[in-house]
């Protein structure tokens, strides 16, 4: 058993001194002369046998200090923070004051807790909210975008190429008279008019059917691939053949292809929900953002260093990885966007604190107004979730529960009510 004491406190760090009564202490010594006397060899002594002060003159006390501290404070590092209901926001560094047999066993911890802050009256902060509204035109807009999802692509012999038509090609990729390695494509359906590569396929307006044409495409000095950036690329293309878009009529008989709609009416009703749905979450994260920008301005305190660290180095590890899922190094990224990772460190860092304050201020609505998960709101969230992506609630529940991720659902369930609270102490406006 521990006896805990705090000795002193700067912002948030806090310094405790951890006593293990002498009792425990020649327990664990005991404990680790019989453990090293079964694992070290020593001549004329047999394992297990060996006197405790051969024990010392051989491995010499420090060590022998040094592996009866680490049991000591195993044994009592989660009781000594337990007691001081500290909660560490990384790693504590021990200091040991005293080690000796037939002595209670001291040591000292400094710990780095979460901020104490009060969080300032919000009546007179007033927050902007966007009205989600869908009109008539994004509704006619997204029935013509699955028309055309849903449209047929009809071959044609007896003219040339327009802009919006679609060819079926062959084409290889040369550099300095050598063809590009992987460059060589058969049947590729490509459309004219779209935004890929646009000076290659301008040139393919008013070609026929079993035409070949070379083309010549300047590569951009930007480009990922540094051995042909702001170089010429000469494509060999061979048309094969002429597509048209044939759009389905909108009617009735078009609404029941596309799902279960008897009419279209029923489908245009289905879109603007799905817009007003869409609409709403994006208000509502915008707001979001509004509401913790303005409420973290309001907030004076310090954010931890360590935190920020942490922050920073998960987003640097983001770029990281992002980058390479598209080929490109850091190295590659910097050069492109002529900085270096001093910059981007420092640039991200500013993010990296924002983001921590406000998470801050979360915890501590969370911790203030005792905010809880329970298993309602659980079951609630799932049900919301197995309706938007068409499933059954017991194969989300599942699936939660083999990823072990139910008590990230209940952090967001908290941090959502906690941005509720908050939002209840500002005056919205509506817009």
């Amino acid at each position: 058993m521990a006896n805990i004491k705090k000795i002193k406190q700067e912002k948030n760090k806090i310094e405790i001194q951890v006593t293990v009564e002498s009792d425990k202490t020649n327990e664990v010594f005991k404990d680790t002369y019989h453990q090293l006397s079964r694992k070290v060899k020593v001549p004329g002594f047999r394992t297990g046998r060996i006197p405790i002060n051969i024990l010392e003159m051989n491995l010499g006390m420090e060590y022998i200090n040094h592996q009866v501290a680490e049991k000591l404070i195993e044994d009592s590092y989660t009781e000594a923070l337990e007691k001081s209901e500290l909660e560490p926001i990384d790693i504590p560094k021990v200091d040991i004051v005293q080690i000796e047999k037939g002595k209670p066993f001291i040591y000292k911890m400094n710990i780095e807790v979460k901020p104490e802050f009060t969080l300032p009256s919000l009546e007179k902060l007033s927050i902007e909210k966007k009205k989600p509204e869908v009109t008539e035109k994004e509704i006619e807009e997204e029935l013509e975008r699955i028309r055309d999802f849903h449209a047929k692509l009809n071959v044609v012999e007896d003219r040339k190429s327009e802009m919006g038509d679609f060819l079926m090609v062959d084409y290889e990729a040369f550099h300095k008279d050598n063809l590009l390695p992987d460059s060589k494509q058969e049947n590729q359906l490509i459309q004219l008019g779209d935004r890929i590569i646009p000076e290659f396929k301008e040139k393919l307006v008013g070609v026929k059917p079993g035409e070949e044409k070379e083309i010549k495409v300047k590569i951009p000095e930007n480009a990922e691939d540094k051995k042909i950036a702001g170089e010429e690329i000469v494509y060999k293309v061979k048309i094969n053949a002429l597509k048209e878009k044939e759009l389905p009529k909108l009617d009735d008989d078009f609404a029941k292809s596309v799902g279960d709609y008897q009419k279209l009416t029923d489908l245009k009703e289905h879109i603007k929900k799905q817009l007003n749905e869409q609409k709403k979450y994006e208000s509502e994260r915008e707001f979001e953002d509004l509401l913790m920008d303005n409420v973290s301005e309001k907030c004076s305190f310090e954010v931890p260093e360590v935190l920020i660290e942490k922050q920073l180095e998960n987003m640097m590890k983001n770029l990281e990885e992002d980058l390479k899922a598209r080929n490109m190094s850091l190295a590659d990224y910097y050069k492109i966007i002529k900085t270096n990772e001093e910059k981007v460190r420092s640039e991200y860092r500013l993010i990296a604190e924002g983001q921590v304050k406000k998470e801050l201020i979360i915890d501590k609505v969370i911790q203030d107004d005792k905010i809880t998960a329970t298993e309602d709101d659980v079951d609630k969230k799932i049900a919301e979730i197995a309706e938007s992506t068409n499933q059954k609630p017991l194969k989300v529940r599942a699936m939660f529960e083999k990823n072990r991720t139910l008590d990230n659902l209940k952090e967001q369930i908290k941090r959502g009510k906690a941005i509720a609270k908050l939002s209840q102490m500002v005056k919205i406006i509506e817009i």
